[in-house]
């Protein structure tokens, strides 16, 4: 029976938003209480032994992955609106950024775990999300 790796676990954390420092703490009546959406995706990890299932992590990790490194690459572009006869699109990143979410939100819906709630990379932006209020 084949399960993840570590260095799989390790993605699987990243792309969700998860942090790679150990569990956080958050702060319930006052004292700290690990996030509970850690245990679960934790759990969910350990708890995967389909095959099926395994490929097609593996498969949207690597996909993920890809759509990282174009970020990357998207960056070198940002100051550039046309190259010779070629004109970039300005929305080039946010569009990756979009199916970034997408192929993230696959991943957290194979493990029935949400993105981590408190990574800035998985919190919604623009129409249909919460702004944050200060009191």
């Amino acid at each position: 029976m084949a399960l993840l790796t570590d260095a799989e676990k390790s993605r699987v954390r990243y792309h969700l938003g998860y942090l790679a420092s150990g569990f956080a703490a958050s702060l319930q009546f006052g004292l700290p209480r690990p996030v509970q959406t850690v245990f679960m995706l934790e759990d969910a990890m350990s708890g995967l032994v389909e095959t099926n299932a395994l490929d097609r992590v593996r498969a949207i990790l690597c996909t993920l992955d890809k759509i990282e490194a174009k970020m990357v690459c998207a960056v070198d572009q940002l100051g550039v609106e046309k190259l010779g006869e070629i004109s970039l699109r300005k929305e080039h990143p946010d569009l990756l950024e979009k199916e970034y979410d997408r192929w993230s939100s696959r991943l957290a819906d194979i493990f029935g775990v949400p993105k981590y709630p408190f990574s800035v990379k998985t919190q919604r932006r623009g129409p249909g999300s919460n702004i944050p209020v200060s009191g």
